[in-house]
């Protein structure tokens, strides 16, 4: 590898971003995109990487490289310079083909649609709007649904991998893909994944609506306009799971709550960003208003209190720790307030994840592993942070009961004696 460039590799950034390789005419040969450049690139002169099998390496003379705040940024930036410079060895992107994204039609029971970015702005429809007029969005930043460009949730690299994680997500977000009339039910109907076909009936054991078929949950005495409205709010949440895919950094906050038969019990909310923390948004509640163990109820007055609080921003995603009865608690008391807010429940021992819009749960395992692996990172922050306020509080009430008492002596200072 005597035109391998040795120095410009150990000056590689540990960042993400897009790498170029050139051969000795200076020629385009290679681009490729990295979480990490350094480690990235330095891969392909490994004697078991394609590249050394295929005497590539011996062909680098130069390597260069843009940094970029993400790997969604790199992806697309990748994307463009492929495209525009068609380098030799890029041969899976040297056609006319593209990331995949995704988008909602704007059918009255709005369709979930796959493609590529080039098909969504030869057809570009406008975004879904609720019976009540107001553009559905999800959270304070987000892009409204729809197929106008630049309101595309992507870019997704695997189309399968994508495809997968939206059959594993209909189960908890039923969503429509079919082109039927309403009246003639298509197969996911039949199999409870699709809300848009016959009517809803009424569950005398849930006492909610619910088509017996699609398992899409309404309340009683809703009207056609209310339960649409419901299946809007559900693509919301939706979007705001596949932005979190796609690597946004979309708000979540978590919550938990702590207590040992209702003693020191302690709620905590912390927030990510994307899947980072961010430490100095955390907060922590001590539950003020509840006696004994009643972990619904203390909930509705974690979320109470931090509603009260519009100078924090507001999230695109609730995680509670807890199955439906916690979830239940979180959707009665925000969903008015702030009804663009996907929220969850993520059940510890069965690993499920729970939605008010099915009565079905998910367990987690069919998720991508990362995907996976950052609600529970989440879920696990939240319970950590709540059970070291809960510590703190029990250790500090349990010094104040054995603290020693103050007498005054005839000189008037202070003598400690233990109780």
């Amino acid at each position: 590898m005597k035109n391998n460039p040795i120095g410009k590799l150990k000056k590689l950034p540990q960042k993400p971003g897009v790498y170029t390789l050139k051969d000795k005419a200076g020629r385009l040969i290679y681009i490729g995109k990295a979480i990490n450049l350094r480690n990235r690139v330095r891969s392909h002169f490994s004697r078991t990487s394609i590249f050394y099998k295929n005497d590539l390496a011996n062909i680098v003379a130069d390597i260069d490289w843009i940094e970029t705040k993400n790997e969604k940024q790199a992806l697309l930036l990748e994307n463009e310079l492929i495209k525009k410079y068609q380098p030799r060895y890029n041969i899976q992107w040297r056609d006319d083909k593209s990331y995949f994204w995704v988008r909602f039609t704007n059918d009255e029971w709005p369709r979930v649609i796959v493609a590529h970015k080039g098909s969504l702005i030869n057809s570009p429809q406008p975004s879904p709007v609720s019976s009540t007029g107001r553009a559905l969005k999800g959270g304070s930043d987000s892009p409204p649904l729809g197929g106008v460009r630049g309101d595309f949730i992507g870019p997704f690299v695997s189309g399968r991998e994508l495809r997968k994680t939206l059959r594993a997500l209909r189960k908890i977000f039923p969503f429509r893909t079919c082109k039927n009339s309403y009246d003639k039910p298509c197969l996911q109907w039949h199999l409870g994944l699709c809300p848009a076909h016959k009517p809803h009936y009424h569950s005398r054991e849930s006492g909610n609506l619910e088509d017996k078929k699609s398992g899409f949950r309404v309340k009683p005495g809703m009207t056609k306009e209310s339960q649409i409205d419901k299946y809007l709010n559900s693509l919301v949440a939706l979007s705001q799971f596949l932005r979190l895919y796609a690597g946004e950094k979309i708000r979540i906050e978590a919550y938990d709550i702590s207590n040992i038969q209702g003693n020191y019990a302690t709620g905590s909310m912390i927030v990510f960003y994307g899947n980072k923390p961010s430490k100095s948004d955390y907060r922590r509640f001590k539950i003020k208003t509840i006696k004994g163990a009643n972990d619904v109820a203390m909930i509705k007055e974690v979320l109470k209190r931090r509603l009260g609080h519009p100078e924090w921003p507001y999230p695109d995603l609730i995680l509670i720790d807890g199955g439906l009865a916690q979830l239940n608690a979180a959707v009665s008391s925000i969903s008015k307030q702030l009804p663009s807010t996907a929220i969850i429940a993520l059940a510890k021992q069965q690993e499920e994840i729970y939605t008010e819009y099915s009565s079905k749960p998910l367990k987690v395992n069919p998720l991508p592993e990362s995907f996976r692996l950052t609600f529970q990172h989440i879920r696990d922050e939240a319970h950590r942070f709540a059970i070291f306020y809960y510590r703190y509080l029990h250790a500090t009430r349990d010094f104040r009961r054995t603290r020693k008492k103050v007498t005054k002596t005839r000189f008037g200072a202070a003598k400690e004696k233990e109780t």
